[in-house]
């Protein structure tokens, strides 16, 4: 996989960085497509590999209102009321609850980047997760004491695509956006991240989902992502 857009100019050094969570510094995207898969079920909504990418790197909020509308459909057909929007939302977070808590581990490369990046300038990580299960996510990884800021997506009005997670991030940085680097595993967060102004570091790990980037590694533990701090002269 390549990048899809052009690099900055040869002279950028980033002044920030903004990590996403899920795919980036944890392995919880196969835990979150069971939690989807499972409200699915509970409320008679097909689930399949197309809604799985569809779904991917969006919030709970919109993953939510996903689901509710497919069962509204649904229960339409069969003469029924759809299910209430919020009992959707809330049942959805129970479950990414109960189901992620068990599964908190980073992933190889995650935490020796994050400390790396740390070291030299402030770092964020921006999520579409809630609020609630972010702040689990980054205790489990031991990096409250590391980085600067952590941005959910009850934090803004709308979740990634949507740039507002990664505006509220470098503003709580003191940045500006072209000054920052994100690194992003999905379609979402990278279209999120790029909207915002931020230049992007991809890295799929694993997926071959089109991903809008500046730079592309395959992951974390990719030895392009320690070439690309060297060249930046981190």
């Amino acid at each position: 996989m390549k990048p899809s857009l052009p690099a900055p100019p040869a002279d950028w050094r980033p002044t920030a960085a903004v990590f996403d969570c899920d795919g980036v510094l944890m392995d919880t995207e196969t835990a979150w497509a069971g939690v989807q898969e499972q409200v699915c079920a509970d409320y008679d909504v097909a689930f399949g590999e197309a809604s799985l990418k569809e779904l991917m790197g969006l919030s709970a909020a919109d993953v939510a209102r996903w689901i509710t509308d497919r069962a509204a459909e649904a229960a339409a057909e069969k003469g029924r009321e759809g299910p209430d929007p919020d009992e959707v939302y809330e049942h959805l977070i129970e479950v990414e609850a109960s189901v992620v808590s068990g599964i908190l581990e980073p992933l190889p490369g995650a935490l020796e980047t994050v400390r790396a990046f740390a070291e030299r300038m402030p770092v964020a990580v921006a999520s579409n997760s809630t609020a609630q299960v972010l702040h689990r996510k980054v205790h489990a990884l031991g990096l409250e004491g590391t980085i600067t800021t952590w941005v959910s997506s009850d934090d803004v009005t709308h979740g990634k695509p949507a740039p507002d997670i990664y505006r509220e991030a470098v503003r709580r940085l003191g940045v500006e956006p072209g000054q920052a680097l994100a690194i992003e595993d999905s379609p979402a967060g990278t279209t999120a991240a790029s909207r915002a102004g931020l230049w992007v570091l991809g890295v799929p790990n694993g997926h071959d989902e089109p991903l809008s980037s500046h730079f592309i590694a395959d992951s974390l533990a990719d030895p392009r992502v320690r070439e690309f701090m060297t060249g930046w002269g981190l």
